[in-house]
């Protein structure tokens, strides 16, 4: 099965714009972010990689076949797991239904954790990473407001023991891929409403539009985070 084809029967399975909208790196800078996180994760033969709350697991397929080292995709929906195991690489990745809040996996198992516009805890992701000659990648939302913006989350980070090793803004990209997808609902509303429903897809509609305000003001911010201890 080729990837439009997965995501074409996700899509329609599961009414949601960040399917229809972002493809299969559904995360912020889509594989651009993906190749620039590849290239500082220090990944290779021999090596463990977790791509956690992984979708179709694109970011585990493209680190398999960059590198060639062992990859597993967790993520707790089935059907986005059998998606990206059909897909291209799929085959190359362990597939693992699981919450990234407890992952099933002993203390220390991989040389490189990553997640990617999802779910994040730092506990748990810290406990399965390797105590030494780790990385952590992250694209993630970050606070840039009064709660301490990037330095607060770049300090959490250091009481597990992490050193930020590598760090690209996002916040525009952010903004601009909200821009983007609110513009693309409201100029093909009537497919979408179709597709989704009414109430659904003004409920999705709105959640964008609190999105992109929360960026306009300067609320939230996005980045890239690799970290290494």
């Amino acid at each position: 099965m080729t990837a439009p084809d997965a995501l074409a029967r996700l899509a329609d399975d599961y009414h949601a714009w960040w399917i229809d909208l972002l493809g299969e790196h559904n995360h912020i800078g889509g594989a651009d972010a993906t190749r620039w996180l590849l290239e500082r994760a220090q990944l290779g033969p021999g090596k463990r990689m977790l791509d956690t709350g992984a979708f179709v697991g694109a970011s585990a397929r493209s680190a398999a076949e960059a590198t060639g080292c062992d990859a597993f995709a967790s993520d707790l929906n089935l059907d986005f797991l059998a998606a990206g195991r059909e897909m291209p690489g799929g085959a190359s990745v362990r597939w693992v239904a699981a919450d990234s809040g407890r992952l099933p996996f002993p203390d220390g198992q991989f040389q490189s954790v990553w997640a990617m516009d999802t779910y994040i805890s730092v506990r748990e992701l810290s406990r399965v990473a390797a105590p030494a000659e780790a990385t952590l990648c992250l694209n993630c939302e970050v606070p840039t407001d009064a709660r301490g913006g990037a330095e607060a989350f770049i300090d959490e980070w250091a009481e597990y023991g992490w050193q930020l090793a590598g760090h690209k803004d996002m916040s525009n990209d952010a903004t601009v891929t909200w821009r983007t997808a609110e513009a693309e609902m409201v100029r093909r509303r009537p497919f979408f409403e179709d597709r989704y429903g009414t109430r659904p897809y003004l409920r999705q509609l709105d959640m964008l539009m609190s999105m992109l305000l929360s960026y306009e003001r300067h609320e939230q911010g996005h980045g890239l985070f690799v970290f290494r201890r």
